[in-house]
């Protein structure tokens, strides 16, 4: 009997010595063949669409030589010949496509930046007041949205551009905002900051207030996320970013916009198609953003209600620390489609004039170079790259917030 024990053991032990290979299940002859042939597959239809790829490519080069015309990225360095009416950054007769590329890539992120968070914040509220136990502020959101979203982006536009914009008064009865900010059919006009000398130093004040704002806020989440009370070091970050900040800006001089001849001088000037555009896409994506938040509110279960109440949290503290972070993981797949949409939508620009990437890239320029292959491919690229990085950041901040389970 002890003998056998022995040999019992001595073979779970050989067993449990035995190689890695041995211990993974054997595929069969037939299992191994469907292996093979499923790579065999993929390999072939890589090999065709990169055939096509090659076949399209020399297409159209053997075409565009045939016609006389030129092709290539050269043209990038060329003098554009044009001026913008509006940029972020210098764009004059003399400058380059390249520039005229930048500027019109930087105006359509700042057109989407404002809209998504100006959006975002509309839609939100709007949201809300569907689900509101008030009977009058749920009529008024269910009739903002319902009108809103069963009109087309294209007839907002022209909306705001045609109707609302241009029955705004002259420049000289415009509307004053405390003598600082004016408004009339030729735009919106705002204080500018002037730094002067200082802007290196401003900037550079600037930044560290933010990062020490961004490390302080970092340290105190992760302190309350391990269950320990937040360093007063992390609020000592916060704050001193803050008074940075605040530091900072009290030193800039702001040019107020004044009325000279026929129109004011200083300051900043939105013209009347940047504000039709953006007031358009807020209005507009906002009605979408506004179902997106009343159906992940309503998808939280009234048992969780239930429980706060029980606890004696109030409406206000129930809605931000109990409904909100649940319904936010069922919002974040829609919000991305949506903000990926406005980004898209953007675009239209071309419709009411502003100078965005479409109008000054993909129209002027194409139509002065004839370059037509790469600025499409230009223009595509940035469009698929901005709407693949709202992809990737949304889905990050699911996985961050995503329940973990046991």
């Amino acid at each position: 009997m002890a003998a056998s024990d022995q040999d019992m053991a001595s073979g779970l032990w050989s067993g449990a010595d035995g190689s890695d290979a041995d211990a993974r299940p054997q595929l069969g002859p037939r299992q191994r063949w469907a292996r093979h042939k499923a790579i065999l597959q993929q390999a072939a239809v890589l090999l065709l669409v990169a055939t096509l790829a090659v076949l399209l490519v020399r297409n159209t080069v053997a075409n565009l030589q045939a016609r006389g015309l030129a092709s290539g990225f050269d043209f990038l360095w060329q003098e554009a010949g044009f001026k913008m009416a509006f940029s972020l950054i210098a764009v004059e007769p003399t400058s380059t496509y390249g520039r005229v590329f930048l500027a019109g890539l930087l105006n359509s992120l700042l057109v989407a930046a404002i809209s998504i968070v100006a959006t975002t914040i509309l839609g939100f509220i709007i949201g809300l007041a569907r689900v509101s136990p008030s009977t009058p502020v749920r009529l008024v959101a269910r009739g903002y949205v319902e009108v809103v979203r069963n009109l087309p982006l294209l007839l907002h536009l022209l909306l705001w551009q045609t109707v609302i914009l241009r029955s705004l008064p002259t420049v000289r009865e415009a509307i004053g905002f405390g003598d600082v900010a004016f408004l009339s059919n030729r735009g919106l006009y705002l204080p500018a900051p002037v730094a002067g000398g200082a802007a290196a130093i401003l900037t550079a004040a600037v930044m560290a207030g933010l990062a020490a704002i961004v490390v302080g806020c970092v340290v105190r989440r992760r302190s309350r996320a391990r269950g320990e009370t937040p360093p007063r070091f992390g609020l000592a970050l916060v704050a001193g970013g803050l008074v940075a900040n605040a530091a900072a800006i009290s030193t800039l001089d702001w040019q107020i916009p004044m009325l000279a001849g026929f129109d004011y001088r200083g300051g900043l000037k939105l013209m009347p198609e940047f504000v039709s555009l953006v007031a358009a896409l807020i209005i507009y994506n906002a009605a979408f953003i506004a179902e997106i938040v009343r159906a992940g509110v309503q998808s939280v279960g009234r048992g969780q209600k239930e429980a706060a109440l029980a606890l004696g949290l109030s409406s206000k503290l129930i809605l931000r620390l109990v409904i909100v972070p649940q319904a936010l993981r069922v919002m974040i797949p829609p919000l991305a489609n949506q903000y990926t949409h406005l980004i898209k939508a953007s675009a239209l620009a071309t419709v009411v004039g502003f100078p965005d990437l479409v109008n000054v890239f993909l129209g002027t320029s194409l139509n002065q170079t004839g370059r037509a292959v790469e600025i499409v491919l230009i223009t595509a690229f940035v469009y698929l790259t901005l709407s693949a990085s709202v992809a990737l950041a949304t889905s990050a901040y699911a996985r961050r917030v995503k329940l973990v389970e046991r």
